[in-house]
């Protein structure tokens, strides 16, 4: 698992990016030898149960990797996988850091650029979100189509390394098409209803007072979260296709809904985290 681009002195890097090199080297020496996987999947809160979608080869704690660390938030479990499905081999990420946790959006996105030094070329981030329309119900799955950053935060800010990407990359097509187009088809293959939408990123660690869903569904948004916008920048900004796909936890669009709470979101991603887990399997098996 050699990584590309060797380190260039005379680039200038942020004290998060510092820590990149280190974080690689941890990771490959608990993954062993063998080229890296060509996929990564990211976990949301609640949805540990993905790490149950193919044999587990080796695995690495958050907290083993200089510069990521576990966070302290419910629902997960920070570990970082090697899982055999079948023939395949893919990175699964049980957990990510947000931005509410009181880190640098750079620090949010270390992880995806030790995927991209990597060279794993394709990444499905996975969320927990709320549904801001009646169309999205608890329970659905929403493939993300595109995306408005309300975090008013971006990992890329600050100098920029040239050894990860570009100073200013386009964002038009965030999500790539034939990513999302292998989800579509693993979706009707096996019988998955899934609905489609724009995600909008807010930093929390509140939840939306019901004039801001108001708001962020008159932006066209069809659910919000806090998480996956700073990974997606990164691995835009890196070369990777990327695919997300929202598990709707709760709802912002039924005033009959009562208050919203972290254990609600959890225990509704648990319930249907294993939709969730047949379509990732079987998007791999489609790669």
């Amino acid at each position: 698992m050699a990584s590309n681009n060797p380190p260039n002195t005379s680039t200038r890097i942020s004290p998060e990016d510092a820590n990149l090199e280190a974080a690689i080297a941890s990771v490959q020496a608990a993954m062993g030898d063998g080229p890296s996987p060509g996929l990564a999947v990211v976990a949301g809160s609640g949805l540990g149960g993905l790490a149950a979608i193919g044999r587990v080869r080796a695995e690495l704690g958050f907290d083993a990797i200089p510069g990521l660390g576990t966070g302290a938030v419910e629902g997960h479990a920070g570990r970082w996988l090697l899982i055999e499905v079948g023939a395949a081999r893919v990175f699964v990420l049980l957990g990510r850091r947000h931005l509410y946790e009181g880190i640098s959006p750079r620090a949010a996105a270390l992880a995806i650029r030790v995927l991209a030094r990597l060279d794993v070329g394709r990444v499905v981030l996975t969320n927990a979100a709320g549904g801001l329309t009646r169309r999205l119900a608890p329970g659905d799955l929403m493939l993300v189509t595109d995306h408005i950053n309300l975090m008013f935060a971006n990992p890329l800010l600050g100098p920029n390394d040239e050894r990860l990407g570009p100073r200013f990359p386009d964002m038009s097509r965030p999500y790539s098409p034939a990513l999302c187009g292998l989800i579509r088809e693993a979706a009707r293959e096996r019988g998955i209803p899934l609905k489609e939408g724009v995600y909008a990123a807010v930093s929390g660690p509140t939840y939306e007072t019901r004039a801001e869903a108001a708001m962020l569904a008159r932006l066209g948004a069809g659910a919000a979260g806090m998480s996956t916008v700073p990974e997606v920048l990164a691995a835009r900004h890196a070369g990777l296709e990327v695919a997300a796909v929202s598990l709707i936890t709760n709802t912002h669009a039924d005033p009959r809904h009562g208050p919203t709470t972290h254990e609600e979101v959890l225990e509704s991603a648990r319930r249907s985290g294993d939709r969730l887990a047949e379509l990732v399997r079987a998007v791999i098996e489609r790669i």
